[in-house]
């Protein structure tokens, strides 16, 4: 599921339906005019009727399979399928140059963060364009932790104890403690609370 995170900039949304689809497998298109069953229709006729058959649903099945993009849909979709638990998505804002999606999940094991991993990178390159950037990859000798930088999108997967103590969420939402500080508004103390010497305070200090 996703989970909410307190201020900062997120992308909270449902995924779309075209990226749900996209994992849907779908049956090959039946060429018009091909014959249903076997038998010597099936074959083709006389003068390469079967090869230019081929040829025509080969065409077909070419134009009908568009990959989808590795986008933010996308890999929500894929994470879900995985059994990712917790999935938290950050939309960055563009004056940090560093990614646009920053997502953390949780697995239930070391072996489920591996196979996780391993599944989004083996799916990136099938689905990526030439333009896009390699894959960065740390973590890989950890138990508990991994993280993958694909230019746009960058995803940690952590054990759920590691992630409750590191708590990435916070720092990439609420800010540095310095911009926390310029936001509380400045009060002022009631005189009586405030602490101060006398004039005549000094006369009941003792020096040594």
């Amino acid at each position: 599921m996703w989970r909410a995170v307190p201020a900062g900039r997120r992308l909270l949304r449902p995924l779309s339906a075209a990226a749900g689809d996209a994992l849907r497998p779908r049956p090959p298109p039946r060429v018009p005019g091909a014959p249903r069953g076997g038998g010597a229709a099936a074959r083709g006729a006389a003068g390469g009727g079967a090869g230019a058959l081929g040829a025509v649903a080969e065409r077909h099945r070419a134009a009908d399979t568009v990959l989808p993009k590795f986008n933010i849909d996308f890999v929500v979709a894929l994470l879900r399928q995985e059994n990712a638990k917790d999935i938290c998505v950050i939309q960055l804002p563009p004056e940090i140059r560093y990614c646009n999606y920053f997502i953390v999940v949780s697995g239930s094991s070391t072996r489920h963060l591996h196979a996780m991993a391993h599944y989004l990178l083996k799916m990136y390159k099938h689905h990526k364009e030439e333009s896009d950037p390699h894959t960065q990859i740390e973590g890989k000798e950890t138990d508990d932790w991994l993280c993958i930088d694909f230019g746009s999108i960058v995803m940690h997967f952590m054990l759920p104890e590691t992630r409750e103590t590191y708590e990435l969420e916070k720092l990439w939402t609420l800010g540095s403690y310095d911009d926390q500080l310029a936001q509380i508004t400045p009060q002022s103390l009631p005189e009586d609370f405030i602490f101060g010497l006398t004039p005549n305070s000094s006369d009941h200090l003792e020096t040594t």
